[in-house]
């Protein structure tokens, strides 16, 4: 029992950074490479190399103008999208310990819910500096939904169902560093062990994977 306090104790005192702070990072990392994405990739000739054999110059004018003029939206509601992708993940991590009557406050869980979104961070970033030395006739569909350091870069596509697609891109390092912060963090709180630590992040990964494919599903009902 002295231990699990003493771990607890040191898990909220070695903050090197508020967790208020930690989301303004994100939020600002998030819009940069977002920017940069519009900005430096997805160029004119770049949307008519994808679109070119689908549809009209004129059209593909119009879809890009129409693009821009929602862009600045989207930068502003990157805050409020950033919470609430946190903040989803926190509360289905939460979620067994309130069944369980687990206390950990849901401020911890999302701290560490936080730090481990950098992971997925980085995954955004890698993908934009490798399509950034593309050249600009490289850059098609396929290329924008890559994956980085992911298992399906070394399978071909046309292989596999969307569905088993889906999964396979899942399986990536950013995931993995992903799933191993929210590991730690939880065993730091004191208040569960490394079994369950593990338990609950594979869960609730299969459980977001679950719902990603359902997602996909639906938009192609549409």
């Amino acid at each position: 029992m002295n231990e699990t306090i003493s771990v607890a104790h040191n898990y909220k005192n070695e903050r090197l950074i508020e967790t208020w702070q930690l989301y303004l990072l994100i939020t600002i990392l998030s819009i940069i490479i977002s920017l940069a994405y519009q900005k430096i990739i997805m160029t004119q000739e770049v949307y008519y190399s994808i679109y070119g054999s689908q549809m009209e110059e004129y059209r593909i004018d119009d879809l890009i103008r129409f693009i821009e003029k929602f862009q600045i939206w989207g930068y502003i509601a990157t805050p409020l999208i950033v919470w609430l992708r946190i903040a989803f993940v926190a509360f289905l991590i939460q979620l067994p310990f309130m069944i369980k009557y687990i206390e950990i406050p849901f401020n911890d869980i999302f701290r560490i819910t936080a730090f481990a979104f950098l992971a997925l961070l980085s995954a955004d970033a890698v993908r934009f500096f490798y399509l950034f030395f593309l050249p600009k006739e490289s850059i098609t569909a396929d290329a924008l939904m890559m994956t980085p350091l992911s298992i399906t870069n070394l399978l071909n596509r046309n292989n596999y169902s969307d569905i088993a697609y889906t999964f396979l891109s899942r399986i990536n390092v950013f995931e993995f560093i992903w799933g191993y912060v929210i590991y730690r963090g939880l065993y730091r709180t004191g208040k569960i062990n490394k079994i369950d630590s593990l338990l609950v992040v594979i869960s609730v990964w299969i459980g977001i994977l679950v719902f990603i494919i359902a997602f996909n599903l639906f938009l192609k009902t549409l």
